[in-house]
């Protein structure tokens, strides 16, 4: 996808000047399935970042049109009772716009969430850097078995369990996003 940024070469080097006052916003989402046309958004988190420093939270859990696969609460721990109260995607939408602005997203598998909050937000993200932290996991750590989130962020030391909650997976991503700014 076009919008994902691998960083490289001289985009090192300017994010490295900045990276102590660097905005951006570190997005995890959890969906009923694979496919940003057929399945639905069932939370939401985006954090805002400046450098290391966490300076705002925006997360919910969100109502879908349908209830969820006892698959998807088995991977997520998200039941439908705990849907049943949530906000619905239109008003949660809006909100989250505002709140990533036209900060960049940082999100791990970037393509996954970037193309469901595309597809629930009339595209209202086209014009917002995407930075993949698998991409940037595959360099910092290419002996890695794989650059899934939970083995990522067990190697930087990450221990507590949360995994598949989506403001749990933002702190992580966030984490490996500032890792890799220490670092470069």
């Amino acid at each position: 996808m076009e919008h994902i940024t691998i960083i490289d070469g001289d985009k090192r080097a300017k994010i490295n000047k900045r990276k102590k006052e660097a905005k951006f916003v570190a997005v995890d989402v959890e969906t009923t399935g694979l496919s940003p046309l057929y399945n639905e958004l069932i939370e939401v988190s985006a954090i805002k970042y400046e450098g290391a420093k966490k300076i705002d939270t925006f997360s919910t859990l969100i109502k879908p049109k349908k209830e969820i696969s006892s698959t998807i609460t088995n991977i997520t721990g998200i039941t439908n009772k705990m849907l049943e109260n949530a906000p619905e995607l239109d008003k949660v939408m809006p909100e989250l716009v505002d709140f990533i602005g036209d900060n960049p997203i940082v999100a791990h598998n970037a393509n996954f969430d970037y193309s469901f909050l595309q597809n629930n937000s009339n595209r209202s993200f086209t014009k917002n850097k995407v930075i993949d932290t698998v991409a940037i996991s595959r360099e910092m750590l290419p002996n890695l078995p794989n650059h899934k989130l939970n083995t990522v962020a067990r190697c930087i030391g990450i221990e507590e369990e949360g995994f598949h909650r989506a403001e749990f997976d933002c702190e992580c991503c966030a984490k490996i996003y500032i890792k890799y700014l220490e670092n470069i």
